[in-house]
């Protein structure tokens, strides 16, 4: 799947759960970061799983500032799981309208992707099982549904 593709398929979703080492899309890459700006702003809900980091409180930080998100929603978005719980070899897993029949997974090989580049779209079976695992995390961690 091209990385243009999977900016069409955030712009439109209603509803994205993120797993990311770093939250580098979301903070550090211009064209996710005005989509999600934007998706925040039309109620696109969103829920991500990252790990205690430096580089993720680094990140949080700047992302709360672009976002302006409060820190009590941000609480809500946010599942930061202590790093041994965190696979480190994971790289940015994007779940787009994960509570849809037919959901979509797609995780990126590299930071500094542009729009031609390539990223690896999940199969719909890996893709419900990584719903019901995100899922299964954050409830574990937050005692409520995402």
């Amino acid at each position: 799947m091209k990385l243009k593709k999977v900016h069409a398929l955030e712009k439109k979703a209603e509803e994205v759960w993120i797993v990311s080492p770093d939250l580098y899309y979301d903070t550090e890459n211009d064209v996710f970061r005005n989509i999600v700006k934007h998706n925040l702003h039309k109620g696109v809900k969103y829920r991500y799983i990252v790990p205690a980091t430096t580089s993720v409180s680094k990140h949080l930080r700047r992302y709360q500032k672009d976002q302006t998100i409060p820190k009590d929603l941000t609480n809500e978005m946010f599942l930061i799981l202590p790093e041994s719980e965190f696979n480190p070899f994971l790289n940015e897993l994007a779940i787009y309208n994960p509570k849809s029949q037919n959901p979509t997974a797609c995780l990126s090989v590299w930071k500094d992707a542009d729009s031609d580049d390539e990223v690896i779209a999940i199969d719909k079976a890996m893709t419900k099982t990584l719903v019901t695992k995100f899922k299964g995390l954050w409830k574990k961690y937050k005692r409520v549904n995402p």
